[in-house]
């Protein structure tokens, strides 16, 4: 959406260039093990096309995001601690996106059984487990949010919830485009709209990791990197008392914040 939208929606180079390229992902290679980059360097060795895009997508973004001279669109999932300090008064746009913690805890629990990098072969108790007692990458979770919630009144800091960004692509658009100082029509908004429609996504690889599928990066399983792109899928995985652990986690944490998730 992001890159569309100060693009002056080119869906024809959106579809062509890949979206790591476009917007890369800024510590990407820090998951990347160098005992399982040569995994996949000798799994890719009989190709030299594919070694040379391996070599390109793990690399330090952090050292290659100077040469870049268009605007920059840098995807991260840090919390502001771990970003410049300076970050929003520099002139940075920042999108932050908070979402409900049982579909966090569900999405990064397949994105670690999904890339190899991860490596990562437990079950959902387990990975909760470490979820819980900042185990994971990207956590504390409380901590990582509350950071964004506190800067949601600076002007170059736009605070989204993902509940509310799915339940009208038209108005998150608008609103997103607002921010980044962008018009659009009413006919690029519906287009832009359509564009972003989960299994247009689904189907699209520029954005499904198709990329790292084939450099092996990623298991080739049925849901992909791209899966549902809804809210609530937590109630189909977890079971009743893995339900109430979280729940009083919740609970515990939210005495500490203001911040209210969307119903």
């Amino acid at each position: 959406m992001v890159w569309l939208i100060t693009n002056n929606l080119d869906f024809e180079t959106a579809k062509e260039v890949n979206l790591n390229e476009r917007c890369p992902f800024l510590e990407f290679s820090s998951f990347v093990h160098p005992v399982v980059k040569a995994e996949f360097l000798k799994e890719n060795s009989y190709c030299p096309i594919k070694s040379k895009i391996l070599e390109e997508v793990t690399r330090k973004e952090w050292l290659n995001l100077p040469l870049r001279r268009s605007r920059r669109i840098i995807k991260s999932h840090l919390p502001f601690s771990l970003l410049p300090l300076n970050l929003l008064d520099a002139g940075c746009k920042v999108i932050y996106i908070a979402r409900n913690p049982k579909d966090v805890i569900l999405s990064y629990y397949h994105l670690n059984k999904l890339f190899r990098t991860q490596g990562y072969n437990g079950d959902l108790i387990k990975y909760w487990n470490y979820f819980k007692r900042n185990l994971q990458p990207w956590t504390p979770y409380w901590d990582h949010i509350q950071e964004g919630w506190e800067r949601r009144s600076n002007p170059n800091l736009l605070f989204l919830f993902y509940e509310d960004a799915i339940k009208d692509y038209k108005v998150t658009i608008r609103q997103v485009a607002s921010f980044l100082g962008k018009t659009l029509t009413d006919e690029q908004v519906d287009a832009l709209s359509e564009h972003l429609k989960i299994d247009n996504f689904k189907n699209n690889q520029s954005v499904n990791n198709h990329l790292l599928k084939e450099l092996g990066v990623i298991r080739d399983v049925e849901h992909g990197f791209v899966r549902q792109g809804k809210t609530g899928s937590w109630k189909m995985h977890f079971n009743e008392e893995l339900n109430e652990e979280i729940d009083e986690w919740i609970r515990e944490n939210q005495k500490k914040t203001d911040l209210k998730f969307p119903e």
